[in-house]
């Protein structure tokens, strides 16, 4: 069992408690994370290169759900390399573009879609923006059905759309496949989850395949990847921070582009949003919109909580929160304010809520950079609680077109006063409102972007093709840190472990005895709950895929 150096700064008690009890976890969590590593490790030796594969993915599993204070690990990422050297195919050597001008079909590869969530979104965004290229995306453990309007930008731009969980064969043979998918495009641009080994497998060998550029839209969690590809594309300036002290990544190999939003077309005045959303017509709305683990309750005080005595002060004032979904722990905050403070589920398409809103009040504890951004653009202000120190600003707001006009308070009074301000003050609403729009139109918006991706590609054509394993990859970000953003950080994202689930997720994509052995496993620990579960872990996932898409 694994111990975490001696060496490793620990939170005094006397100063820090909730920093010494993540600490702590931050430790247990770091030991569950080994065991999967070690038995990646043995199974490479033996020769069971799918098992091996399966036990990288669940270690990145468990360090991206619970904090492990390691934001990368060599061993990981060696093996990587080793496993894409021992599926390596006799394809002669790729020359890559040497300008932009070289860049004419690009391949996107991305694990899943959803009809919620940022990612989803830019990946149509950048490939509709994209016009004079050909943009196509392949979906490595794609579940359900591709989101329309992505599936329309794809095919608008000339490209195609592959699933390769849908093809025979095993996550093994998924990466050969992708490899000769890859070799038809100038530059790929991996927008995976965290744990996805089969593109990292893939690409980990460049010299036969077109550059690699890795999209940080993760960049608060602990991924694969940061060794493989020729460069990674950060969001925001406190990820390049961490792309380049935490995870080793080159400074020249840490480049920059903003999140792209979509060019605003309000549909509706706010007075008639607010007629088809049921809403009162006046009053002072607020709106907030993100994916439910971004309201997490922290220390027992909800989002809705923060609210609370803001609202009182103001009885024309409400509050909507598009994602918090039914938070029943909400209810006696929204008792104690008549019920304006309304939480909703998630949407897909949360515009009309925009279009109602008078102010735009960010998610917490940790942002919704992209929520905001097509919050200014339909010209409203914005409003973020940020109350970490410095070294944490990777849980708060830092992207290109949003520093300055985001109204960033760092206490509960900044914060109160700043909205108190924007709801008692039409024209300093009206001001802030201006200042976000122009914010976002001269960064994040298509026209001005694009001048960003050209840059991108530009510096990524001309940068050396990476070795492989790159000769900087260093064991010396291995060790758990326990610092103001690893406290912090357990502290606010920590989630429950789900290690049977995530090996239960990946059993189908194995070769027949590797699954016979993975289910004998889960049933000798108690983690299969029937019979019927052991048969449908059995079937293999491309078969699942052709009959329930």
């Amino acid at each position: 069992m694994f111990s975490p150096p001696p060496s490793a700064p620990i939170p005094d008690p006397e100063t820090n408690g909730h920093a010494l009890d993540a600490a702590a976890r931050i430790k247990s969590n770091y030991e569950k994370f080994s065991e999967p590593v070690d038995a990646a490790e043995r199974l490479l030796s033996a020769g069971r290169l799918d098992e091996a594969a399966m036990c990288i993915s669940v270690a990145a599993g468990i360090a991206a759900r619970v904090h492990c204070g390691v934001f990368t690990n060599s061993r990981l990422e060696r093996m990587l390399h080793d496993l894409s050297a021992a599926t390596a195919d006799k394809a002669p050597p790729l020359t890559g573009p040497k300008s932009a001008n070289g860049v004419h079909r690009v391949l996107h590869v991305a694990t899943e879609t959803s009809f919620v969530g940022g990612l989803t979104r830019m990946i149509g965004r950048w490939s509709a923006a994209d016009a004079t290229r050909t943009n196509s995306l392949l979906l490595t453990r794609q579940h359900g059905a591709v989101p329309t309007a992505l599936t329309e930008a794809i095919e608008t731009s000339g490209g195609e759309l592959h699933r390769l969980n849908t093809t025979n064969g095993t996550a093994l043979d998924w990466v050969r496949r992708l490899r000769i998918i890859a070799r038809d495009y100038d530059l790929v641009v991996l927008h995976i989850h965290c744990e996805d080994v089969i593109p990292l497998i893939a690409f980990a060998r460049p010299e036969t395949v077109p550059p690699v550029l890795f999209l940080n839209h993760a960049d608060h969690l602990f991924w694969l990847g940061s060794s493989v590809g020729r460069a990674v594309i950060n969001l925001r300036d406190a990820a390049s921070d961490i792309t380049i002290d935490r995870r080793g990544v080159a400074p020249e190999r840490s480049l920059l582009l903003p999140t792209i939003v979509d060019k605003v077309q309000r549909r509706r005045s706010r007075e008639e949003a607010r007629k088809a959303l049921n809403l009162p017509q006046d009053g002072v709305l607020m709106v907030s919109v993100a994916r439910t683990p971004k309201y997490k309750t922290i220390h027992g005080t909800t989002f809705a909580d923060r609210h609370v005595e803001l609202l009182k002060r103001h009885p024309a004032a409400y509050l909507v929160v598009v994602g918090a979904g039914a938070a029943l722990d909400w209810k006696p905050a929204q008792d104690a304010v008549a019920g304006r403070i309304i939480p909703l589920p998630e949407h897909p398409d949360p515009s009309t809520y925009f279009e109602a809103a008078d102010i735009y009040v960010d998610s917490y504890p940790f942002v919704s950079s992209t929520s905001l951004m097509e919050a200014a653009g339909y010209g409203l202000p914005l409003v973020s609680l940020f109350t970490a120190p410095d070294e944490a600003r990777i849980v708060g707001i830092n992207h290109v077109g949003l520093v300055g006009p985001t109204l960033v308070a760092t206490t509960a009074k900044e914060y109160e006063d700043t909205l108190t301000r924007l709801i008692t003050e039409p024209s300093f609403r009206e001001h802030m409102a201006d200042a976000a729009l122009n914010g976002v139109i001269n960064t994040h918006q298509p026209a001005a972007w694009l001048g960003w991706l050209e840059g991108l590609y530009e510096t990524a054509a001309n940068l050396p093709q990476s070795a492989s394993p790159p000769a900087g990859l260093s064991a010396k970000f291995d060790e758990p840190c326990f610092g103001e953003l690893d406290c912090r950080h357990q502290d606010m994202f920590g989630s429950n472990l789900r290690i049977g689930e995530d090996l239960k997720a990946y059993i189908p994509s194995l070769p027949v005895v590797a699954r016979i052995r993975a289910v004998g496993h889960l049933l000798k620990a108690g983690e299969i709950a029937s019979p019927l579960e052991a048969a449908k872990l059995l079937v293999p996932e491309w078969v699942k895929r052709r009959i329930k898409p």
